[in-house]
């Protein structure tokens, strides 16, 4: 079976930086840029006719920026992974980002392996946050939030151990193994999760978790 095809786009407000990584990943296995977007404008009217899987998006663009684009699509209940590609790796920037319903977060002075990596993460339906912004996150969460134990009112305690098993990134039968239950009971708590805090998929519920404070942090 042939290898499926990730679309994506790239938004920056930079050509060259959006050349490169266009040329970038050309030479990637299994991945298509289909479009390549100088700011958020064009990122909002055209990305429904597009549709890329993931959308590289820069924060700091002219007339509408990354955050106000991220808003704008989870407004919308847009499907597309979001991977937010920038200079900036201050805690309230990336915070915001993350709460906007991001898939990843890359510093673009990071190995260019590292983009590729976030992209085919994404499109998994896992997230990746870049180590380098993530002493700051973790800071700032420490300093505003205290972790909730509001995801008692929607999963049982079982379902809450399997939601922390998946943000450490565990599949099915790492799970079950861990757990000391079967895959098939593993997997049927992973759809139970999904469907109670309505996502699509797993990586959407960790960082669910993350932003109603059921769960610290712990990217690495």
């Amino acid at each position: 079976m042939s290898e499926q095809v990730i679309r994506v786009a790239i938004a920056d407000d930079n050509e060259a930086y959006r050349l490169t990584m266009r040329d970038v990943l050309l030479y990637e296995s299994g991945i298509e840029v289909v479009a390549l977007w100088p700011s958020g404008v064009e990122v909002l009217s055209e990305i429904e006719r597009v549709r890329p899987d993931v959308l590289l998006l820069d924060i700091t663009m002219p007339h509408v920026d990354g955050l106000t684009v991220l808003t704008a699509l989870h407004e919308r209940h847009s499907r597309v992974r979001v991977v937010v590609l920038t200079m900036h790796d201050q805690s309230s920037v990336v915070l915001s980002a993350v709460r906007s319903g991001i898939s990843g977060y890359v510093v673009k002075d990071a190995p260019l392996e590292d983009v590729v990596r976030a992209i085919r993460e994404a499109f998994a339906g896992h997230a990746l946050i870049h180590p380098q912004v993530m002493p700051a996150v973790l800071g700032e969460i420490e300093r505003q939030h205290q972790l909730s134990d509001g995801w008692k009112s929607l999963l049982t305690a079982r379902e809450f151990d399997v939601l922390c098993q998946l943000a450490a990134g565990k599949s099915n039968e790492q799970i079950a193994e861990s757990l000391h239950i079967t895959v098939k009971t593993a997997k049927n708590h992973v759809s139970h999760i999904l469907a109670k805090l309505q996502v699509a998929d797993r990586g959407q519920a960790v960082l669910y978790a993350y932003k109603q404070r059921w769960l610290q942090p712990e990217w690495s």
